[in-house]
């Protein structure tokens, strides 16, 4: 989580002497022959009042078009405006933005990561294969940014941060 590359990564996302934080870390599981559909969605957090951008998704086991790995509708991270809570698309909104754009398959090799704007439409599949598929995300935010105006979160890069 607090490689120099996802550090410098961030700090072209929030700027350079911008204090990061995680907002949320977490495992993927998709069980061979199991899993369910992640229908068309983006990683909006109407909660903050500096949305986080920034994800970093890394394959623990190949992700491919077998098992349902993520697809993407790139250049949708502008599609709404920041006032807009959207996260999940109806049937309607999925219909237009399918018009529009083109999905595109993000297939990833074990130890490989793929790194998403968190407003940029994204889903995957079941995994139908023998395999299972699982992956690691992180989201980074920019460090100074609070959940209800309050909250606060663990440093991650900057001044203060724990050293890994």
């Amino acid at each position: 989580m607090q490689k120099p590359l996802y550090r410098d990564i961030c700090q072209r996302a929030y700027g350079k002497d911008v204090p990061i934080s995680t907002f949320r870390a977490m495992f993927m599981n998709k069980p061979a022959q199991q899993g369910t559909v992640l229908p068309w969605h983006r990683d909006f957090f109407a909660q903050f009042d500096r949305p986080p951008e920034v994800t970093v998704w890394m394959a623990l086991d190949d992700a491919t078009s077998a098992n349902g790995c993520i697809k993407v509708l790139a250049g949708t991270q502008h599609l709404f405006p920041d006032d807009d809570g959207t996260v999940f698309l109806d049937e309607k909104q999925t219909a237009e933005v399918l018009a529009k754009y083109t999905p595109e398959t993000l297939e990833c090799a074990a130890g490989q990561a793929i790194l998403l704007h968190n407003k940029m439409l994204h889903t995957s599949a079941v995994n139908p294969t023998g395999k299972p598929r699982r992956a690691f995300s992180v989201c980074y935010m920019d460090g100074r940014a609070r959940a209800n105006q309050d909250t606060a979160f663990s440093l991650i890069f900057g001044q203060g941060a724990l050293q890994p």
